[in-house]
């Protein structure tokens, strides 16, 4: 008998199974999406296409009496384009005879699935930005494969600090699990005089007043050659919109098959340039 999805014989679904618990797949903690602006969600009522106005700063000028000053106009910057072009599906089919005679709830299993697949798609497409921050060159990142240091953690901090870039609490630094084991060697991060860390959750790490970031680790980061792009920025830095996040069931009874499909529809830009600044991880 065919089955759909293929395999459900093969990899013990039915119909020998002596458990009702399916062990789920490894999943990677998902933090860029949560640590950039998605604010701008709730302007975007059609269309594809998103336009950001943005200011600059201007100068005060000291006043010559018996002359009139020159019209400042801190509205004569282009705005930010952000393009909804990004549309990602992950459909699970489950057919009649594999729902019914397996003993697992499969169903469950198929939603949960689907929906990390999307959010796996989404957070990487956010950290695929993380590189181009700042414009800088790629020997300004540091070394393909280094440690990260405390030297380049407040050269870091020193060029945002510099560009102007608020310590407002919405300052993120997003590492791999390599660039972690490195900030735990550094005595001015785990001590308990600067910070407390507890169990990491959901990939958040703790808070940093040293450095004045939130600190965030994944598996999800863009890889380079030796080791992947690891990021300090303020959640302005980059904006996304989501206009389609949702997940539908659909019975397809002339196939004798139910359909699980996630799906979305996002795009995300560059905001301020200056606001991020990227480096090498040690590992990939």
């Amino acid at each position: 008998m065919a089955r759909i999805p293929s395999g459900a014989d093969t990899y013990k679904f039915i119909p020998e199974i002596w458990s009702t618990r399916v062990e789920e797949a490894i999943k990677s903690d998902l933090v860029c999406w949560d640590a950039i602006d998605s604010s701008w969600q709730t302007q975007l009522k059609k269309g594809d296409t998103l336009y950001i106005p943005k200011t600059n700063t201007v100068t005060a000028t000291e006043i010559t009496i018996g002359t009139k000053g020159s019209s400042l106009n801190p509205f004569n910057t282009a705005a930010v384009t952000l393009t909804v072009n990004q549309y990602y599906e992950a459909p699970v089919d489950i057919d009649y005879t594999t729902k019914f005679q397996t003993q697992a709830a499969m169903e469950t299993y198929a939603v949960k699935e689907g929906s990390y697949a999307i959010a796996v798609a989404m957070d990487t497409y956010i950290n695929t930005l993380f590189y181009s921050l700042g414009g800088y060159t790629t020997s300004a990142y540091g070394a393909d494969g280094q440690t990260l240091t405390d030297d380049i953690l407040l050269y870091m901090v020193e060029t945002l600090d510099e560009a102007g870039v608020p310590r407002d609490g919405n300052r993120s630094l997003i590492l791999d699990p390599s660039g972690l084991v490195d900030m735990l060697k550094i005595d001015k991060f785990i001590s308990a005089n600067y910070v407390a860390l507890g169990a990491v959750t959901n990939g958040n790490v703790g808070k940093s007043p040293i450095y004045g970031c939130n600190v965030k680790v994944t598996n999800n980061l863009l890889a380079a050659t030796t080791g992947a792009y690891g990021c300090l920025l303020h959640k302005r830095a980059i904006g996304a919109v989501a206009q389609i996040e949702k997940g539908w069931r659909k019975e397809y009874e002339d196939l004798h098959t139910t359909r699980y499909q996630s799906e979305a529809l996002w795009g995300a830009v560059e905001v301020n340039d200056s606001f991020g600044i990227p480096f090498y991880t040690r590992k990939k």
